[in-house]
């Protein structure tokens, strides 16, 4: 298994708009083969000392795939490619952490 962590940096005032169609799109990539777990987070103020900031343009994708090969075959599915057509208006970056449990 590995893990992904994707940071998905938003022009602001347009993470509810985002979010429609982010949403739209998580039962295909739930669907593939490969696919753990694809789960679109924001953060929530906790109140503990140790949080950083609240970041209220940025999404945040908790993934989790059987392998690399899932996750290389999950970037070049047809409903990914619709769906960063479709967002490329809002985003002003993507940065990905792929993670193995150790």
């Amino acid at each position: 298994m590995i893990q992904v962590i994707a940071t998905i940096e938003l022009k602001n005032g347009c993470r509810d708009d985002f979010l429609i169609h982010l949403n739209k799109n998580v039962p295909k990539v739930k669907a593939e083969q490969g696919c753990l777990a694809y789960d679109p987070s924001i953060d929530l103020d906790s109140g503990l000392t140790v949080q950083g900031e609240i970041r209220p343009n940025v999404v945040v994708l908790i993934e989790a795939w059987t392998d690399l090969d899932a996750l290389h075959a999950h970037l070049k599915t047809p409903h990914m490619a619709a769906y960063r057509e479709t967002v490329k208006d809002y985003v002003t970056n993507v940065g990905l952490q792929v993670l193995k449990p150790v």
